[in-house]
């Protein structure tokens, strides 16, 4: 096997959302929320918002351009409805934020945040029905959600990979990014597959990420295949009984063809011997590709050209009287 685990070690960190994203994200989720805990209306419904989606979950990678906003109403009336609540959200917002920056959706209030760097916050208000939570759907209607139990069973499931799952998700994302760049299905979609191929027992623990990795890809890869070909509905982790949905215009076809491919490329890698580090490396680095930041997430491991090939060692030792071969000139 391919010993890759300091490259993967350095790419695990070169996918970390930047400093700035760690502020900006809580910061803004804060302002919002103090302006909209500020509004009588808001706080007579017993308004209450946490962060969820990726960044809740802390699974998003860099660079994080929007966050989402679940804005739990605890003292939600009866009788409202939610195009009235999300009217109610929007006004408030626009009040502090210029026209420009706030949009009304059919489900959420988006804001561009100033000074964020580009970062968007999606603001959705949820009211709770039993055990779970509903948001607003396009028809003035509400759906089922429960994005809380979501971010609690990826912790457990964190744990059962001795903490290994978190950052094979950032980087299942990063593959997805590469591999399909804006193109659907989305990062959630990658990470709901990998949980359902580990449920499946397809993807097991290993203290080897670059083992692990090449299952994981392995196995996305085949719940994206059985979605196009056999309309296999993933199922719902935060609801027993029900089933994901996914963007409709979200083609696992294709997705599942480039995730196939890649997870060849993963496994090959990880399958290479240990003198075959450089060539596995190359491999791994055409799965992961680039960020805003690094050429390369994946780094080419210790003694190695960026070709893949092993650099060459020098067979001088301190003291050597011998000339270097080669003209050289000075002055």
């Amino acid at each position: 096997m391919a010993e890759l685990a300091s490259s993967f070690e350095t790419a695990r960190s070169n996918i970390e959302p930047s400093d700035d994203d760690w502020t900006n994200a809580p910061q803004s989720h804060q302002d919002i929320a103090d302006i909209l805990g500020a509004d009588n209306t808001l706080n007579g419904w017993g308004i209450n918002p946490i962060l969820i989606g990726s960044y809740g979950r802390q699974v998003s990678i860099r660079r994080v351009y929007d966050v989402d906003m679940f804005c739990r109403l605890d003292e939600y009336p009866a009788g409202v409805g939610a195009d009235e609540v999300l009217n109610c959200v929007y006004e408030v917002l626009v009040e502090t934020y210029d026209e420009k920056s706030v949009t009304r959706e059919d489900r959420s209030v988006t804001v561009l945040v100033p000074d964020a760097d580009g970062l968007y916050v999606d603001v959705v208000p949820a009211r709770k029905s039993g055990m779970v939570w509903e948001i607003p759907t396009e028809d003035d209607e509400w759906i089922a959600t429960n994005p809380v139990e979501m971010t609690e069973l990826k912790t457990k499931k964190n744990e059962v990979f001795d903490e290994m799952y978190v950052p094979c998700v950032k980087l299942l994302r990063q593959a997805r990014r590469n591999l399909l760049g804006k193109d659907k299905p989305g990062g959630f979609a990658v990470e709901m597959a990998l949980y359902t191929a580990c449920e499946e027992g397809l993807v097991t623990k290993n203290n080897s990420m670059t083992q692990l990795f090449a299952s994981a890809m392995e196995g996305v890869a085949d719940v994206f295949r059985r979605i196009a070909d056999d309309g296999f509905a993933v199922p719902d982790p935060s609801m027993p009984g029900e089933v994901l949905k996914f963007d409709e215009d979200a083609d696992f076809d294709a997705a599942a063809e480039k995730f196939e491919s890649a997870a060849a490329d993963a496994r090959n890698a990880a399958d290479m011997s240990d003198d075959a580090g450089g060539k596995a490396a190359l491999l791994v680095q055409g799965v992961l590709g680039s960020n805003d930041d690094f050429e390369n997430v994946f780094p080419m491991p210790a003694g190695y050209e960026s070709d893949g090939n092993k650099r060459a060692s020098s067979t001088r030792t301190s003291g050597d009287r011998r000339p270097t071969p080669g003209g050289m000139r000075f002055g």
